[in-house]
């Protein structure tokens, strides 16, 4: 219960991947003449670092560091409850996780409170009873946190309120936006197709030769006395990717191939603008798996509906992000 709790709070805004510098998180001195437009961000502290400080302005939003260390809290628990604490330290490229940690609470926090600033000019809030039963959810969850814990991390009701009805509040604003875009997809037209595939990148500069090295795994994969997936794991490197494809996608030869094909047959090679593909059919056009397609595009189709509408948002206000926490 305590991870799927995390995850419907903390990790479902995530999925909007709008970058800490997209968002601009800025060191810049003010410029009235760049930022006329937009709503100017809230001074932030950039000498020590105190519970009220204010460490992120969203518009003229202020956000605490205290605010920060629950966010903080939640995150560091979800990795903490699978993975010792040791996780922090690990190298992500140059970056450790716990740095990469940082950005993605800035990124959360950022989303939420652009979100809600947006919610507040189109009207858009919770109900009474919206806010009771959010209320309720989120004194539920802070009974499962030990009293040390919440004094460690100051976790308080009154924190835990605020985030989870404006995660509530963010969660319909994405709901309003993205409404439409379910019924607009034709359920006749989901017709997919589940395959394994492997796929050898080209352009222009490469394709022949490309081309020339995929027809060779074609020819060798017909005598081959293995599966598909050990002959792709053998010859590549790499397990086949597992993907289901459908009549939406813009690879027309891709999709028409994938959907002619017999169950457990190989197909030949796929040529499409992005390269070569070779694939197995493990399932195709069966109602539960175009109900999968269906869903998983219509998904896609919210998130890119979305993503538009939340740019448009956020260039409305100007963000600072304290020089301190970036520094912790």
């Amino acid at each position: 219960m305590k991870n799927s709790m995390i995850k419907r709070v903390i990790c479902g805004i995530l999925m909007l991947g709008i970058s800490v510098g997209a968002a601009a998180c800025s060191e810049k001195a003010d410029a009235p003449e760049e930022v006329s437009s937009t709503e100017r961000a809230a001074a932030v502290s950039n000498g020590e670092l105190k519970e009220d400080s204010t460490v992120i302005g969203v518009g003229n939003t202020k956000v605490s560091y205290n605010e920060y260390q629950i966010y903080s809290w939640f995150l560091k628990n979800q990795y903490e409850d699978v993975m010792s604490e040791q996780v922090w330290d690990y190298h992500l490229g140059e970056k450790t996780v716990g740095q990469s940690a940082i950005e993605d609470i800035l990124r959360l926090i950022i989303q939420i409170k652009v979100m809600n600033k947006e919610a507040a000019v189109q009207g858009i809030g919770l109900g009474v009873d919206e806010k009771e039963g959010t209320d309720h959810k989120a004194d539920q969850y802070l009974i499962t946190i030990p009293p040390e814990v919440q004094q460690a991390n100051g976790i308080t009701a009154e924190g835990m309120h605020q985030i989870f009805e404006e995660n509530e509040i963010a969660r319909k604003m994405y709901d309003v936006v993205t409404g439409n875009v379910e019924a607009n997809i034709d359920e006749a037209s989901m017709q997919a197709a589940k395959v394994l595939m492997i796929h050898f990148p080209a352009d222009d500069s490469n394709r022949e030769e490309v081309r020339a090295k995929i027809n060779a795994l074609a020819a060798e994969q017909k005598t081959y006395s293995g599966n598909f997936y050990s002959f792709a794991r053998e010859k590549t490197g790499a397990a086949p990717q597992e993907v289901i494809i459908g009549k939406m996608d813009s690879r027309s030869a891709l999709v028409n191939t994938a959907l002619a094909m017999e169950k457990y047959s190989v197909s030949g090679v796929v040529e499409e603008q992005d390269g070569f593909y070779l694939m197995y059919c493990l399932k195709k056009n069966t109602r539960g798996l175009n109900k999968v397609y269906r869903e998983q595009f219509i998904a896609g189709q919210q998130n890119m509906t979305f993503q538009a509408a939340y740019e448009n948002w956020a260039e409305k206000y100007e963000v600072k992000v304290s020089k301190s926490l970036l520094a912790n």
